[in-house]
């Protein structure tokens, strides 16, 4: 699963010189789960090697270990929680976050909270989280006391119901856990817009395929911004300073019609819950081409891995490797039906690997 989550149509959706043997790297399968799943969040390691991850479709948050395959359900998952349900409960357990050691924060999507939990998979508390700009989850989270959050309430017009603009760019708030302050850290540029038709209703929606800027933040408050439109990745340091990344010439690759296809059908496929018909006539606005990553993930270690689009939906994924210095350091070809799911200690890569029926597991793997 994707750390990109969207909020309504709107957002549903200088080269380094080096020979190709340094700067090609493969994974080297370590061990994976004989377990199936629905759909998978990110993978977060624990100290002793075991893993925690969502399953955003069974809606479990989950303990496994890779090496006997055991698989343990935490917590409890509920219809419905009440202002102070226990820590324990959740509705749509939908990211995992590392707080402090083995301190885990678990993102409930339907709920809008977050839950402390410790490595032994018991719950500790709720973070007492003010609301910050709008009902959505702080979904990014450091081990020096901060929340993050992507300020898209300034695209859905702020706190004035059925108006939106058109912002040039949008903020990434910071949120202090102790005390509440909250401050901007970064901007990022704005998404394309077009017009979306639902039926006989016409609206202003994300440019599918454009490209976007991605936020992400190390353990020790160095924060990143993988920049679309310029193919870089630029760095914040604690401190507040900038440095810029290097651009990156890459290859487009034309939007199909195929693309269009697959992606309408996905939105009907989504459209179900809400009940939206079936039969209603959607028109979305796409961009030309395909951007330069549509994913991208960082290693605690500081390096900030971008995930290619595909010309084809079964190709396996390829990513760059962008460094601290903002410098693009190798690419990485993934197993076919292997997606980036996070990262571990002595060079482990976790992967959501596609499964003969069609479900989901955790496979780890190590970097050739």
């Amino acid at each position: 699963m994707k750390p990109e989550y969207g909020i309504s149509a709107l957002i549903f959706v200088t080269t380094v010189a080096c020979t190709p043997a340094a700067s090609q790297s493969s994974l080297k399968p370590d061990s994976r789960l004989k377990s199936s799943f629905g759909m998978l969040s990110n993978v977060v390691e624990l100290r002793d090697g075991k893993v925690v991850f969502a399953d955003t479709r069974d809606k479990l948050f989950l303990r496994a270990d890779l090496k006997s395959g055991r698989v343990d359900t935490l917590g409890r998952r509920v219809d419905s929680l009440a202002p102070g349900a226990p820590a324990g409960d959740y509705k749509f357990p939908g990211w995992v976050a590392l707080l402090a050691a083995d301190t885990l924060a678990l993102v409930d999507f339907s709920a809008i909270r977050t839950t402390r939990w410790d490595g032994n998979g018991r719950p500790i508390d709720v973070l007492p989280l003010k609301d910050v700009s709008g009902k959505t989850p702080v979904l990014l989270y450091d081990t020096v006391g901060h929340g993050y959050k992507i300020d898209y309430q300034a695209v859905l017009g702020g706190g004035d119901p059925g108006r939106s603009v058109l912002p040039d760019s949008i903020p990434v708030l910071r949120v202090h856990l102790k005390g509440g302050k909250v401050d901007t850290v970064a901007k990022l540029a704005a998404p394309e817009f077009g017009d979306a038709t639902f039926g006989e209703q016409v609206q202003q929606a994300a440019k599918v395929f454009a490209p976007n800027d991605h936020f992400g933040v190390l353990p020790d408050g160095t924060a990143w911004v993988a920049r679309g439109h310029e193919n870089r990745v630029d760095w914040r340091a604690p401190d507040g300073t900038w440095r810029k990344g290097q651009t990156r010439e890459y290859t487009k690759l034309p939007v199909t019609q195929a693309d269009k296809d697959r992606v309408l059908v996905q939105v009907r496929e989504q459209g179900k819950q809400f009940g939206m018909p079936q039969d209603l006539q959607i028109d979305y606005p796409f961009a030309e081409s395909k951007p330069p990553f549509d994913f991208a993930l960082a290693n605690p270690t500081g390096e900030v891995w971008l995930q290619r689009p595909r010309a084809k939906e079964e190709s396996p994924l390829v990513y760059d490797i962008v460094d601290r210095e903002g410098k693009w350091r190798r690419e990485v070809a993934f197993p076919a039906g292997a997606t980036l799911a996070g990262f571990g200690r002595n060079g482990a890569v976790y992967a959501s690997i596609k499964t003969d029926d069609g479900k989901r597991t955790v496979g780890r793997f190590r970097l050739n």
